[in-house]
């Protein structure tokens, strides 16, 4: 398909700050943009949607399952009520992508994430209509964003082959290996003195999509916990792991702080001195894995990662191969020739400079770019 002129795009907004970047973005961008509020949708004819949704009614629980997922966790409700009232607020959203499509004529809806119930059941209804969908998340290395016409992390169309990144010849733009620091949610005490020898082990936001989705085997961080717990014999002696909560978390770890010796919280010591100084970092899934390999640390994942690619980073799928890796952390490969074309291609060609809230000349014209591409079906 060949990128038109002046592409229009339906923007599904979540938020008003969301709305606020979109419609500054449609402008710098130059498109023909259309905001469509989910929250605020405005008056649609509803009848169409919730026809539409009840001939796919077999559809709900796999477009619900996160919104459900993240209720479960925080204690919420769940129940078939509650279901039923989430897909009625999908059906006027729904009702007004549907006004908007007739009247705009879009070659794209574009969104961030895409795991909301009510951007499920509209990209649903879209990839139906022929139209190409494009999923905006924040980027794996530090002040970028990702466009991707498949989804986000996981779900992406990043490549997985490590050939592919073996015959990409970077062009030598500089990557930074300085990491962003997030800020805690709660006191974190004072650092700890390291042992000589340790695995990182971060925590992760226990009810994100990377845990909910796409974590197969560990369901949350008491469970990574308990992995841990099962794998820390298998340890070289003089070595331990070394965990720190995510500073966002709204969990409380506490009473998991001293159940083992060798498994010790460093919750207020710096993220990238503890990744520099690890025999091994292991991550379910996080961007922490790209940045420990931009800081030549080798990386094991226990989930489903948009960079488990053979010879780049480890994976474990149990216990028993988490063991085994864990055995001999100084032994776990690393090759450094194929992290450099790998996190080449992601700041050459894949991630777009700049964020939301950390708007800079080039961001528009890089979105532009790689809205381009995609429409032009040069992916990934």
């Amino acid at each position: 398909m060949a990128a038109p002129d002046t592409p229009r795009i339906l923007f599904l907004a979540m938020s008003r700050n969301q709305a606020a970047y979109f419609t500054r973005l449609a402008g710098a961008m130059a498109v023909e943009g259309v905001i469509l509020q989910a929250k605020h949708p405005g008056r649609a004819p509803l009848a169409p949607a919730l026809r539409w949704l009840w001939q796919r009614r077999a559809q709900w629980a796999s477009w619900l399952r996160f919104r459900v997922d993240k209720g479960r966790v925080n204690a919420g409700s769940g129940g078939v009520l509650f279901r039923f009232g989430l897909m009625l607020r999908a059906a006027f959203c729904l009702a007004g992508a549907m006004r908007d499509v007739r009247q705009a004529r879009p070659d794209a809806l574009f969104m961030l994430n895409g795991a909301h119930y009510k951007q499920r059941v509209v990209t649903a209804w879209i990839k139906e209509q022929g139209i190409q969908t494009m999923f905006l998340e924040l980027g794996c290395l530090p002040d970028t964003m990702a466009l991707d016409a498949r989804g986000v992390n996981f779900d992406s169309e990043v490549p997985r082959d490590p050939a592919f990144y073996r015959a990409y010849q970077p062009s030598g733009e500089p990557v930074t290996d300085k990491l962003v620091r997030r800020p805690p949610r709660k006191p974190v005490g004072d650092p700890i003195t390291l042992p000589a020898h340790y695995v990182f082990v971060p925590f992760q936001v226990y009810d994100d999509t990377q845990i909910l989705i796409h974590s197969p085997w560990l369901r949350d961080m008491e469970a990574l916990y308990d992995a841990l717990l099962q794998s820390v014999e298998a340890l070289p002696p003089d070595h331990v792991f070394v965990v720190k909560e995510h500073p966002t978390s709204k969990r409380d770890y506490r009473a998991l702080h001293d159940r083992h010796p060798r498994i010790l919280f460093a919750n207020a010591n710096d993220t990238q001195a503890l990744i520099e100084h690890a025999a091994l970092v292991i991550t379910i899934n996080s961007t922490v894995g790209i940045e420990a390999l931009l800081l030549g640390r080798p990386v094991l994942t226990l989930g489903n990662a948009f960079y488990n690619i053979d010879g780049l980073v480890s994976h474990a799928d149990n216990v028993a191969q988490l063991r085994e890796v864990v055995s001999a952390p100084g032994q776990a490969p690393f090759d450094p020739g194929l992290v450099r074309h790998f996190v080449a291609w992601l700041h050459e060609r894949y991630l777009v400079p700049g964020r939301i809230k950390h708007w800079n000349d080039q961001h528009p014209v890089r979105m532009r770019q790689r809205l381009d591409d995609i429409l032009r079906g040069e992916l990934p």
